[in-house]
Formats: structure tokens, C-alpha cells, sequence
């Protein structure tokens, strides 16, 4: 099994521009059955934030800009960088995507979600199980002990 990084993370990035209204976001996070946007500022060609689907919850209106609700500046990880210690930062920062990067170049993103399918592999489960072990590892309790255990070295 790969344990690289590289083999674990979204290559194809789907961007929002920086001045998109909050229901863009939104219909992209719906067409492509995504949770994060990485925010483009278009004439700089350049990732300057983060959305998710959470941030959108607290748009005042549809129109809001995205602007105005994403995350920035928002913190990356080298390709080389242990998958270990991206899990780590998910869990002790309570952020669920990372932009990876290669060279300073944007070469992809990583989210929680791609380390629960690391994890199911890990595991050996079918794809019916799938979703469930999903569902368990996004509870906030579990999160929680995940992190205890982390930061006790068991």
C-alpha cells in the first residue's frame, strides 16, 4: 500500500474566484460533491484562502462575497510531508483540507474525508463499510480520543 502523500490527495483542483457570491461556492461544492474550495484571486493567479461548506453556513445572503467568508491565510504542506503529520494537524487544528504544495506550486489538496479512505484501506474494509467508519470518524468525540491517544504517543 502507497503511503506516500501524492497518493492520497485530490490533483485535480476545483477553484472559486475570490469575488464569486456565496451561492457559486455552493453550486460547485454541489456539482462536484465537494466540502472546500480553494479561493483564486484571478489577476493575481493566485490561491488566497479557503471555503468550505461550513463557512457558507454563515452567509448572510446568497450574494455574499466568498471574500468574505473564506479562510486566510490558509496553512499548506509539502508533498513530501508524512501523512502522519497532516492527520495530526487535522486533528489538533480542527481543519479538515490542506492545500499541498511542491516547490511552492499548489499541486493539490488533502481532506479529511481522503485520510478516512487511507484509513479504510488501512483496515481492509469493503466499500460497503466505507461509509460507516466515515460516519464514526467524523464525530467529534472520536476526533477527540484521536487526538488524546496522538498526544499520549500510544
Amino acid at each position: 500500500m502507497k503511503m506516500a502523500l501524492k497518493d492520497h490527495m485530490t490533483k485535480k483542483l476545483i477553484t472559486v474566484s475570490l469575488n464569486a457570491p456565496a451561492s457559486e461556492a455552493r453550486r460547485l461544492m454541489s456539482n462536484f460533491w465537494i466540502r472546500h474550495l480553494p479561493v483564486m484571486d484571478e489577476q493575481e493567479d493566485y490561491i488566497v484562502g479557503m471555503i468550505s461548506d461550513r463557512d457558507l453556513l454563515g452567509a448572510s445572503s446568497t450574494e455574499t462575497p466568498v471574500s468574505k467568508l473564506m479562510s486566510s491565510p490558509i496553512k499548506t504542506f509539502d508533498i513530501n510531508t508524512p501523512i502522519k503529520a497532516v492527520v495530526a494537524a487535522m486533528l489538533e487544528e480542527k481543519i479538515s483540507a490542506f492545500l499541498i504544495t511542491k516547490h511552492e506550486d499548489v499541486v493539490g489538496i488533502v481532506t479529511s474525508e481522503d485520510m478516512l479512505v487511507l484509513l479504510n484501506e488501512i483496515l481492509g474494509k469493503d466499500e460497503a463499510d466505507r461509509w460507516s467508519i466515515m460516519e464514526l470518524f467524523s464525530s467529534p468525540a472520536i476526533q477527540r480520543t484521536a487526538y488524546t491517544v496522538s498526544q499520549a504517543g500510544i
